[in-house]
């Protein structure tokens, strides 16, 4: 073997082109040179990289079905080498070739130095994951973290020393392990902090864990979905999250458990947006959502999952725009809190789904706070509307001045709206009471929730006139179960799914959760912690869970059949474009809202 040519030719082939050239030397000691001749069968079973250097080789899967052609420049092997799994592929040459074989030692150094290989061949392995599709039987993008992560976990003692910490991974294969004190996490140990944090640093090995530990870790949930996972670890740029339940935490999740998921669109979109350098990669980005939902759709996937799933999107490109921003404007003058209304506080978006957001901020906004954040609030709203996030034609954005606040000014405004309510104003002002933080400081966000629940738990009248607001609209159901069709600017006749349907359940389930103090602003879990609290009967809690999932899921289809059809994305939907049974199901729907707003009147209008 010519080493000059193995060196030549790597140089010329992504991502090894990024190596330096003492890297590529030294690289290329560990590669065998193998010639093939057409028909031979090439042995893949192996734990290495095989890289083509010539020639063409066919790729089947276990059904004998060609996956791909590999030529010059084209690797397989690294699914493998990145989750440890076999595949049972074919590889047949097909015209004489020679391959490279890099030892897996090599292949894996080369990752962990330079981070760009890494991503590389994560990027090339979820492509490679769109040619198993028919493999993948009940594929979903819709995983969570316990279909993924057995409650099993593996821990250490925050005094134990760095070799017993290195010889209980060796012995549990593991490349983390969480650190407890009497059963209480208090941080996690991985590979990577052995090698950074102990043997660059030529600590010895008798070091206590919590000399190098990480504390205070970010964590998922049991229940929560994978691709939550996925945006903390882009978020956050870190590769294992502990894993709680309950309170407890009961396992760790690690980046390559996700790859070994095979789950593809939502985890890797979500990925790629937390790398853009611009706001035109965000751009980008953002135009992959529309196929990505039409691929939701055909997945069958709910939904109540797919508004998560577009909901995480949208969080994910406004943390990226606020991480670019403060690269532009340095870093900010006080704690903010980035915040959302609305559909995006409920993780309920939709296709169409406008802004709605603000500031809460740790000081006054004056003077350069103010100036500082007025351009993040810019750049940000603009970012999110080049990004296909629509501007709010009612101005709810942080780009308002009045919607920069701090927490006191936030306080003192909720406090009104609370204390001396009027129908106008909670009109305007009930979409504020659904929010949650989605960027900065999750403290000073939780100050603001926790004081606005106190406040709405202990006021009637407030509830009053919100409950009075939640009725003002109702449903489109007419005194012999006949649909009320309404006219849109086109003036097209339908049913609007999202005013005079959705928009009723959330409105009377908000009621319900302010008085009760139910810090959760999902529509869903509220109904769920309503009828657990037995503020609502859990067989009304049921049928208004049906009667949301159903009018959400035909908007849903309707937003998919204005996708394909290449129509504006809207939310009116004429009755006789649905089947016989979806009709009786939307009268059935209707008479639901009908029945809990009457509970909700009886409940907290009759003695005002």
């Amino acid at each position: 073997m010519e080493v000059a040519d193995v060196i030549h030719f790597l140089a010329q082939t992504t991502p090894f082109n990024q190596l330096s050239e003492a890297n590529l030397g030294q690289f290329s000691s560990h590669i065998n040179v193998v010639y093939c001749k057409a028909r031979d069968k090439v042995q893949v079973n192996s734990d290495r990289l095989l890289i083509v250097r010539t020639g063409i080789f066919a790729l089947y899967s276990d059904q004998q079905k060609l996956l791909t052609k590999l030529q010059a420049g084209d690797f397989y092997g690294y699914q493998q080498l990145l989750t440890r799994l076999t595949d049972n592929d074919t590889l047949i040459c097909e015209e004489d070739g020679l391959v490279y074989w890099l030892d897996a030692e090599a292949f894996h150094q080369c990752r962990y130095q330079y981070k760009n290989v890494d991503i590389f061949f994560q990027r090339l392995f979820s492509r490679r994951l769109h040619q198993y599709r028919e493999k993948q039987q009940g594929s979903r993008f819709t995983l969570k973290i316990s279909d993924v992560v057995q409650q099993r976990k593996v821990a250490i003692r925050p005094e134990q020393s760095v070799q017993d910490a290195a010889k209980l991974m060796s012995d549990h294969r593991v490349s983390s392990l969480l650190v407890e004190e009497q059963d209480k996490l208090v941080g996690i140990i991985t590979d990577r902090d052995l090698r950074n944090r102990v043997l660059a640093l030529g600590l010895p090995a008798s070091t206590q864990v919590n000399h190098v530990m990480t504390r205070q870790p970010h964590s998922i949930d049991f229940h929560a979905y994978l691709y939550e996972a996925v945006q903390q670890m882009s978020q956050h740029n870190v590769h294992h999250l502990p894993v709680m339940a309950q309170g407890i935490c009961c396992g760790m999740l690690s980046a390559t458990d996700i790859i070994r998921s095979q789950q593809d669109h939502p985890v890797y979109l979500i990925g790629e947006i937390h790398r853009q350098p611009d706001v035109d990669g965000l751009e980008r980005c953002s135009q992959q959502i529309a196929s990505l939902a039409i691929t939701l759709n055909k997945q069958q996937v709910p939904a109540h999952e797919a508004g998560h799933i577009i909901t995480t999107i949208t969080d994910a490109l406004t943390q990226r725009l606020i991480y670019l921003a403060q690269q532009k404007l340095g870093e900010a003058p006080c704690i903010f809190s980035w915040l959302a209304f609305g559909s995006q506080a409920r993780m309920d978006q939709s296709l169409n789904a406008d802004q709605d957001n603000a500031l809460l901020l740790e000081k006054e906004p004056t003077g350069a706070v103010a100036e500082y954040f007025s351009e993040l609030a810019e750049f940000v709203c603009k970012g999110l509307a080049q990004c296909g996030v629509t501007l709010c034609p009612g101005n709810i954005m942080a780009t308002n001045p009045e919607l920069r606040l701090s927490l006191k000014g936030w306080s003192g405004r909720f406090a009104r709206w609370i204390a001396t309510p009027t129908p106008e104003a909670l009109l305007k002002a009930s979409i504020f009471f659904d929010l949650r933080v989605i960027d900065g400081s999750k403290g000073l966000f939780n100050a603001l929730q926790q004081d606005i629940l106190q406040r709405t738990a202990k006021a009637p009248l407030f509830l009053y006139h919100l409950a009075q607001a939640a009725l003002q609209r109702t449903a489109p159901l007419g005194f012999f179960k006949n649909f009320i069709l309404e006219a849109d600017g086109k003036h097209k006749k339908g049913l609007d799914l999202k005013k005079r349907g959705i928009s009723l359940l959330t409105d009377l389930v908000r009621v319900y959760a302010l008085s009760a103090g139910i810090t959760e602003v999902n529509t869903r879990r509220r109904l769920q912690q309503l009828a657990e609290k037995g503020v609502i009967d859990s067989k009304d809690s049921l049928n208004i869970n049906d009667a949301f999932d159903l009018l959400a899921q035909l908007r849903w289809e309707k937003h998919q059949h204005d996708l394909q059809q290449g129509h504006d994305v809207t939310n009116l939907l004429d009755p006789m474009d649905v089947s016989g049974l979806a009709r009786h199901q939307l009268k059935d729907s209707f008479a639901v809202i009908n029945d809990a707003q009457s509970s909700l009147k009886h409940r907290f209008c009759r003695d005002m």
